[in-house]
């Protein structure tokens, strides 16, 4: 067969559009449209109840014309430069029809992969079957690789010239991967069962099954490349204390709360109402803001600061291909200079990060792709265990396991070691119900993706990780967390602590517990 060019369309300019926005659907008058692919300007569908072959004109947004298929129950199809690549699954076959002929002329016998979708790259046949996608030889239909799919049911895949393009069916989903198998992103599926994708320029057309319909989805470039959930309201009161267990009288403690603010992940709807009234506030030198209170503490008596409020939180995910991001030398200076600094939880200069992030980055100079691959390390590579410490970095790789902020602490100084700015954010966590306790809480990573400024990724879950996870934890957010603490690390008043921080003197013999948690209420809209 002939190879055949796709190329990418890159726009330099970024443009304001909701990525993953449905820009217009066109109702299927077919039973089972299963299996999709590009000839052109025009999409070809796949009919598997009746094998007939749909021509749609995107430009006209019509179906212009039929074909009937060689094949009474198409699943997969694929076109390359003279016709179809057809899977034939009841027959246990994939085989090609050469379309100006209407003649089949290639037939791959007894294939082992039960291939529900079909791509071309040009040299090879890629396929999904189940939860796996794969890479064929044409010529026998040989398994060259196979990859972890998104999900259970793998049903579409297509490959746009640079990328793959798959869609899943229980997770309701469409991912983006490498030709190597490495999925990086994630985009919310219209419908509820996809069976075919394609991409033209920046469009994604997808084929639902389900709902017998196809969508345009707009993945055109822009400035803020997230997509976002429902919104969650609840109350959250919170407190942290410091008591004093005597016998000594003789004690003074200063409290620190960190202030949360707006953003696209959460919004504040009820001003903060602290207790006691008499706070004070200050900011820090990564300019997080702080509610203060200090004070005497007799003996058998406490301390403590609290607020209560009302927030809106929804999950958000990013949606970024890498080449949309600009070099490290676009960050702006300032970024630079703040966070690309040393800490004492992080030991830049210390021979072992140095060598690791060698290793694990090599020559990559894309942003996205430097904080890619220390994510995937540390999900691959790392233990989630709380060992009651907060250990340095080279301490807890070296060791392989940590807690969430071991893991951020441990992200942070190899991305800043690959000259990648990162800091933390952190917060309160709603336990399952709306209404429930944390005295956990969570933590996890920023870095500085130019020109799109902070994207949040969590690399704590650790192994054993798959592929999704990975994919998954880069870039979002959940509902879930209300996010209290920005911070690059040494801090006057936190440490490198979050939500809160206590310091206390005594005088005597006493004993002072420190105590914080955070009391999550529903709210009825």
């Amino acid at each position: 067969m002939k190879k055949i060019a796709l190329f990418l369309l890159i726009l330099p300019n970024l443009v304001f559009a909701e990525i993953g926005k449905v820009s217009f659907s066109f109702p299927l008058n077919i039973d089972q449209p299963f299996g999709m692919t590009v000839d052109g300007s025009r999409l070809l569908i796949a009919d598997r109840a009746t094998g007939k072959l749909l021509h749609f004109c995107t430009k006209g947004k019509k179906i212009v014309d039929t074909t009937v298929l060689p094949c009474p129950h198409p699943y997969g199809i694929a076109r390359d430069s003279s016709g179809l690549w057809i899977s034939d699954r009841e027959n246990d076959r994939i085989f090609h029809f050469h379309m100006e002929k209407n003649r089949v002329d290639y037939i791959l016998h007894d294939v082992e992969t039960d291939a529900s979708g079909l791509a071309w790259d040009g040299e090879c046949l890629w396929a999904t079957s189940r939860n796996k996608f794969l890479k064929l030889d044409p010529s026998d239909g040989t398994e060259l690789k196979t990859f972890d799919g998104p999900g259970r049911d793998t049903t579409a895949i297509f490959y746009d010239g640079h990328y793959l393009w798959l869609s899943e069916r229980y997770g309701d989903r469409i991912v983006c991967a490498t030709n190597s198998g490495e999925i990086f992103g994630i985009l919310p599926s219209p419908g509820p069962f996809p069976t075919g994708i394609c991409r033209i320029g920046d469009t994604l057309y997808i084929l639902d099954f389900e709902e017998k319909m196809l969508y345009a989805v707009d993945i055109e470039a822009n400035s803020e490349p997230y997509y976002s959930g429902e919104p969650h309201l609840r109350q959250v009161h919170f407190t942290c204390s410091l008591d004093n267990r005597g016998p000594s009288g003789d004690v003074t403690g200063r409290l620190y709360s960190a202030v949360g603010k707006d953003g696209l992940h959460q919004k504040i709807v009820e001003p903060l109402v602290f207790s006691p009234t008499n706070v004070s506030f200050v900011k820090d030198n990564w300019g997080q803001k702080f509610a203060f209170l200090e004070g005497g503490i007799p003996a058998l008596k406490s301390l403590e600061l609290g607020y209560r409020t009302t927030i809106e939180t929804r999950d958000l995910k990013f949606f970024i291909l890498p080449e949309w991001v600009q070099p490290l030398d676009k960050i702006p200076a300032k970024i630079r200079k703040k966070y690309l600094v040393d800490g004492h939880k992080l030991k830049l200069n210390d021979p072992y990060i140095k060598n690791l992030v060698n290793k694990i980055v090599g020559d990559e100079t894309n942003p996205f792709w430097i904080a890619f691959k220390i994510h995937k390390y540390l999900h691959l590579n790392i233990t989630y265990k709380m060992t009651g410490g907060w250990n340095a970095a080279p301490t807890i790789l070296k060791r392989g396991n940590g807690s969430c902020s071991e893991f951020t602490f441990s992200f942070i100084a190899l991305s800043r070691a690959a000259g990648l700015p990162a800091r933390y954010e952190a917060g309160l966590v709603v336990r399952g119900d709306d209404g429930s306790i944390d005295d956990v809480y969570h933590r996890w990573v920023q870095v500085y993706l130019p020109p799109f400024g902070w994207i949040p990724v969590d690399p704590s879950s650790g192994i054993p990780a798959t592929t999704m996870d990975v994919a998954r934890s880069f870039g979002s957010l959940s509902h879930r967390f209300f996010i209290t603490t920005y911070s690059g690390g040494d801090s006057p008043y936190l440490g490198w602590n979050y939500n809160y921080n206590a310091f206390y003197e005594f005088s005597g013999y006493a004993v002072v517990n420190r105590r914080a948690e955070a009391k999550w209420y529903p709210v009825k809209e």
